[in-house]
């Protein structure tokens, strides 16, 4: 008796143990069964390493989702070239992709990417500056959250100059001043080998002339006053010397070394460049103040020059909520402290404390400069905008151009991509493509604004 019960006991034990093991062996099927949902992000060529650090946090913070990075170049026409690629081959067609503000319009309307109004409450669009908030708009509604920008400044020589100047007229003479007095052969550098830059550049003056045109209508309308006003400002500059067309063959760095070496009065460089001046080994340890570029004299109007890059969502992706889940890590404090963290400017306002940014050496107030900034939204035609911007720039310099030929170069330089294909003949579209290369300079942008153009711009 006492024999079976043993053997009942045991054969109960292994009933059990028979039972739990199905079980498992079921658990561990279902979880086989249910494979990780696969997103591709496709991002420009990142040299900081940050967006291919945040990939592998996210992948590691749940088990749900693996986001594979896909690296393009940080040059406009081969990284737009690059996503009309993969999405041809759809074999890895990206379900995020980060481009620059810029892109966004032309992208948007050629509905490569899809709204994110569901997405964005007030609450969160006023976590963001209000010029990056607006750019992320085309046609109504919203297509991208902005993740990082950053915006050119004016850098003087404390020894030579004891206040910035407030106006473009002042900047001028005081230039000129400093150029005549000290033999420098530079009296402002700016960065104009990228069309960003180039174009960064004149909307800046624009801006402060009154007369920034709206690209995104239907049709561009130049105020022909504030238009002269505008010429004949740049050619002043450019036949007294203190702009030159070397600057329109340098980079960010190229500028920052030209200035260092003491050849310059003023540089316009994005806001990079100031921690570097905080190394003691630099020439001008101690001598360099960094203030905003001029504005309008109304103080409700639009600051400087602000250009990022943006999170967007493709329209061929088939996993929004997952892509929203990414794109909100992106975007989280977490996160942004990281792109803080890697010497960026953050997208989200709140980090912005005083403390840092004197750290690093850029005024206070730098946050609000930020707050009132005003992106570039060049419309759907950026090629054709951003190139006649920096021809418009290039114009100033060449002296055998009137203010006849700067508005004709405004009013019809700016053509419709999709009119150039059907009315010019291939080969000279390929030319007028080749040219435009060029124009952008040789060196490979980057998504780091710490990189090339500070921005892309």
């Amino acid at each position: 008796m006492k024999r079976q019960r043993i053997i009942a006991g045991l054969t109960a034990l292994f009933l059990i143990f028979t039972l739990l093991s199905g079980c498992s062996a079921l658990e561990k099927e279902s979880e086989e069964e249910t494979p990780k949902k696969q997103l591709y992000f496709y991002y420009p060529y990142d040299s900081s390493y940050v967006i291919k650090s945040l990939i592998l946090e996210f992948n590691n913070s749940q088990d749900r989702i693996i986001v594979e990075g896909i690296e393009g170049s940080g040059q406009r026409k081969e990284f737009l070239e690059k996503l009309d690629e993969l999405i041809k081959k759809g074999q890895t067609v990206p379900d995020i992709i980060l481009i620059h503000d810029t892109w966004l319009a032309k992208l948007a309307a050629e509905q490569k990417i899809q709204p994110l109004d569901g997405g964005l409450s007030i609450e969160k669009r006023n976590k963001f500056f209000a010029g990056m908030a607006d750019a992320m708009v085309w046609e109504g509604k919203t297509y991208g959250w902005p993740f990082w920008q950053d915006m050119p400044l004016l850098y003087y020589r404390t020894d030579l100059v004891e206040t910035p100047p407030a106006a473009w007229e002042d900047l001028f003479q005081l230039a000129l001043q400093i150029m005549k007095a000290n033999e420098m052969e530079y009296g402002l550098v700016f960065p104009g080998s990228a069309e960003e830059n180039a174009a960064a550049f004149l909307a800046g003056i624009w801006h402060y002339f009154g007369t920034y045109p709206d690209f995104e209508a239907e049709e561009t309308v130049f105020d022909q006053e504030s238009v002269a006003n505008v010429w004949n400002f740049m050619v002043s500059m450019a036949r007294e010397e203190v702009i030159s067309l070397n600057s329109m063959s340098m980079d960010p760095e190229n500028c920052r070394a030209v200035f260092e070496a003491g050849n310059a009065a003023f540089m316009w460089n994005w806001s990079y460049a100031a921690r570097l001046f905080l190394d003691e080994e630099s020439p001008l340890y101690g001598k360099v103040g960094v203030a905003s570029l001029p504005a309008p004299g109304n103080v409700d109007a639009a600051g400087g020059i602000l250009s990022g890059y943006v999170l967007t969502m493709s329209r061929a992706t088939k996993s929004i909520p997952e892509s929203w889940e990414f794109i909100q890590f992106l975007v989280s404090e977490q996160s942004q402290q990281r792109i803080k963290n890697a010497g960026l400017m953050p997208a989200d306002a709140s980090v912005y404390q005083s403390d840092w940014l004197e750290e690093i050496g850029l005024p206070s107030q730098f946050k609000d400069m930020m707050q009132k900034g005003q992106a570039l939204k060049p419309g759907k035609n950026v090629n054709g905008t951003l190139n006649v911007m920096a021809e418009a720039v290039s114009l100033a310099f060449e002296h055998n151009k009137n203010l006849e030929d700067f508005i004709l170069l405004l009013k019809e330089g700016i053509v419709e991509e999709e009119q150039v294909d059907e009315t010019e003949p291939e080969e000279e579209t390929d030319k007028e493509s080749s040219e435009s290369e060029e124009s952008e300079g040789s060196g490979e942008e980057s998504a780091n604004p710490a990189e090339d153009t500070g921005n892309s711009e």
